[in-house]
């Protein structure tokens, strides 16, 4: 029986975490290619007639006025954004364009941690040469020789394109028993973690449990200290501490706490703690 085209892949973190992913194949790849391609495109050919309404409609037989000519400008500006700038800013700010948004497909660096401005730039730079000699076929070949489904801009930037599984939200993790004011001393009211440090502490929290107590106490000093260090707050169980932290950022101040990471990796697929 022939293999599906979307298969999975394990990746081990330095912390010995194993993600696994699901890779995106050429099809949904392409899917998502196009629809970035109308959208960005569009802007562009509304811009332009927008201009073109604007300014050429009232410009005399064989006169161009000066605000004709920065009108172009602009178009041909947002035509070179289009070109070379839409994917690498979105990928890099989002890990995903609005196209690879709505396919369900996201871009990960090969160890499975979120890229930056420089991968997505090597990567989207080489669109150029993975689309030779026409309709992408250099991309097509590289992708259907590896593994993990690289282009040559994936593989010189070291990332993969892949597809989390849509999965119903996981119940809200609570502070179990709850908090003793003189755990609170040292807590500062406003308690803000980013993206990482919210997914970091989810997936202890939702494995710990899972965990001999030496090795529960391994992980999660290894994820408290520098935490801590940045609240200033003390606890004499790091297993406790993060679970304070955590309470206090996503339960308490909700409103206020950035958008976690922790359900897109979690649709990934399972994490399995050594």
């Amino acid at each position: 029986m022939a293999a599906p085209l979307d298969t999975d892949v394990a990746i081990e973190t330095p912390e010995h975490i194993v993600f696994h992913y699901r890779l995106a194949g050429p099809a949904r790849r392409a899917v998502a290619y196009l629809i970035d391609v109308a959208l960005c495109y569009g802007i562009v050919a509304a811009l332009g007639l927008v201009v073109v309404l604007a300014f050429f409609g009232s410009a005399t037989s064989g006169e161009i006025s000066s605000g004709a000519k920065a009108g172009g400008g602009l178009v041909l500006l947002a035509l070179f954004a289009a070109q070379w700038l839409w994917f690498v800013v979105w990928e890099a700010t989002r890990g995903q364009s609005p196209g690879k948004r709505w396919t369900g497909i996201r871009v990960v660096a090969d160890n499975g941690r979120p890229i930056g401005w420089r991968a997505a730039a090597i990567r989207n730079l080489l669109r150029a040469a993975d689309a030779l000699p026409t309709g992408y076929l250099v991309g097509l070949a590289s992708m259907s020789t590896t593994s993990r489904f690289q282009r040559l801009g994936d593989l010189a930037a070291g990332t993969i394109v892949v597809v989390p599984e849509r999965v119903s939200a996981a119940s809200p993790i609570e502070l179990s028993p709850p908090a003793h004011p003189k755990e609170l001393a040292t807590l500062p009211d406003d308690v803000t973690l980013d993206a990482d440090e919210r997914e970091a502490i989810e997936l202890f929290l939702r494995r710990r449990y899972t965990l001999g107590h030496a090795r529960e106490r391994e992980l999660a000093a290894m994820i408290a200290g520098p935490i801590a260090a940045r609240f200033e707050f003390r606890h004499d169980d790091p297993s406790r501490l993060l679970a304070i932290l955590y309470d206090r950022a996503v339960n308490v101040g909700r409103a206020e706490a950035p958008p976690s990471s922790w359900q897109p990796r979690m649709k990934h697929g399972a994490a399995r703690w050594p």
